[in-house]
């Protein structure tokens, strides 16, 4: 194995563990997101609906007021857990993206490190009609770079190329300044370290 990667494998490794651990905890917190959701659409529709009429007498109107005091205090509380947790899963997938972003830094660094620029360097395995070594190389750059949305033409047509290949999500104009590096780091097939080293070995043999 090539010293880089040796050198790298326990960050890598690490990487890797990162991602699935935030994974896998996004994966939770989604699924209570749908049911508290529901919950919420409940409460505000038996708030809105209810009926204090001033035909019905004293006592149901009183009784009616205590339930929909109760439900309006319940749809607020609701609101709150919603958002928190909408805001929790945002952040989980900002921290993959980031975390898929290092990797595709640990790998570009090595290829910079050993060969200087990506065309020196062997192309590796084809993911469709394109080469590891490319796409490891700019979707570390669009990673690196996706805030500022301004791309030069090379990265601009690889990611028109996964789009066509692979998918919508690579849209660089339907994700503007979003950072895609996990879509990336999944059309690779890079879901743990072994199949990261794998491709590593084939560019840095």
């Amino acid at each position: 194995m090539h010293k880089y990667l040796q050198d790298t494998e326990f960050a890598a490794k690490s990487l890797f563990s990162l991602a699935t651990d935030e994974a896998n905890q996004l994966k939770a917190l989604a699924e209570k997101l749908p049911p508290l959701e529901q919950q919420l659409k409940i409460h505000q529709w038996d708030f809105q609906t209810s009926d204090l009429n001033e035909d019905f007498s004293d006592a149901y109107v009183m009784a009616a007021f205590g339930r929909a005091a109760r439900t309006g205090q319940e749809v607020e509380r609701l609101k709150v857990q919603v958002a928190e947790l909408q805001a929790s899963v945002g952040i989980r997938q900002h921290s993959i993206q980031a975390i898929a972003g290092s990797i595709f830094q640990l790998a570009k660094q090595g290829i910079s490190l050993v060969y200087g620029s990506p065309s020196a360097a062997p192309p590796g395995r084809m993911v469709g009609s394109l080469a590891v070594r490319d796409i490891t190389w700019q979707a570390r750059n669009q990673s690196m770079h996706y805030e500022e949305g301004a791309f030069k033409k090379a990265l601009v047509d690889l990611f028109l190329t996964l789009e066509k290949e692979h998918g919508p999500q690579f849209s660089l104009t339907a994700h503007a300044k979003q950072n895609r590096a996990r879509q990336v780091l999944d059309v690779l097939g890079w879901v743990s370290y072994d199949s990261y080293l794998r491709d590593m070995r084939a560019l840095l043999p």
